[in-house]
């Protein structure tokens, strides 16, 4: 089967699955030849479509590593998204959420900011020790980093994911484990509902999608993992070093 994936700015990752359709000529005058059959689209549910979303991704960084790491540890915005761009196209991916009897082909369609939190939560899966080793550091008074500007997200989300992912990194990692839409995504998010309260700057509101949040989050440790930020002392010395130029 083959799966052809699209980013586009919609609130969360859609597959529409296509009928699949013989090559066979029409017989007799009961079928209409193939152009001018309406194929329309099978259904699925919205944890149907959710966890075949994230089995995509998974598919996507097994098969384009390189380009989605590209992507997620991009120095500006636009080479986060060349690299995005090139991610897209028309891609092999083999299983049961992927293909069935009735099935040729399916779309997907991805917020941009989604996608990058399911490649970090494909690539983190490759990276089981070294996330299991990093260990939670104290809050911080602010959350600075570089990786903000390339997301597409709002920046208070992203400071509050860096936050909790500096302070709880194995609640975090074991949410991005679970399959969405679950009993088990429901648990591992109530687990951070204190690391959310603690971390969220003053005087702002969270208005995240679950999706939307989650895919922060696992952004964030995989950052933290791949691009951490200078110890607290050292970023601290730089900005003094820098105020008196």
């Amino acid at each position: 089967m083959i799966s052809r994936l699209a980013v586009v700015p919609v609130l969360a990752a859609c597959l529409v699955a296509g009928p699949a359709h013989s090559a066979q000529p029409a017989t007799g005058t009961r079928l209409a030849a193939p152009q001018a059959r309406n194929l329309g689209s099978v259904k699925m549910t919205a944890k149907d479509q959710a966890v075949g979303a994230k089995r995509m991704a998974e598919c996507l960084y097994n098969r384009k590593g390189s380009l989605a790491r590209q992507a997620l540890l991009a120095s500006s915005k636009d080479s986060a998204d060349a690299a995005s761009s090139k991610l897209m196209g028309d891609l092999q991916c083999f299983g049961a959420e992927f293909s069935n009897d009735l099935v040729e082909e399916r779309h997907v369609n991805f917020p941009r900011d989604i996608l990058r939190g399911m490649l970090a939560e494909a690539a983190l899966e490759r990276s089981q020790a070294q996330v299991a080793a990093l260990q939670p550091l104290p809050l911080q008074q602010i959350y600075q980093r570089n990786w903000y500007a390339v997301t597409g997200r709002n920046v208070s989300v992203d400071e509050m994911g860096a936050c909790v992912a500096d302070t709880n990194p194995g609640g975090v990692y074991a949410l991005g484990r679970t399959m969405p839409t679950t009993a088990e995504e429901n648990a591992a998010f109530g687990a951070l509902m204190g690391d959310f309260g603690k971390c969220l700057r003053a005087g702002v509101k969270l208005q995240a999608s679950r999706p939307a949040l989650r895919a922060a989050l696992s952004e964030a440790l995989y950052q933290r993992l791949n691009a951490p930020a200078p110890a607290p002392a050292v970023a601290a010395n730089a900005a003094g070093e820098a105020a008196k130029k």
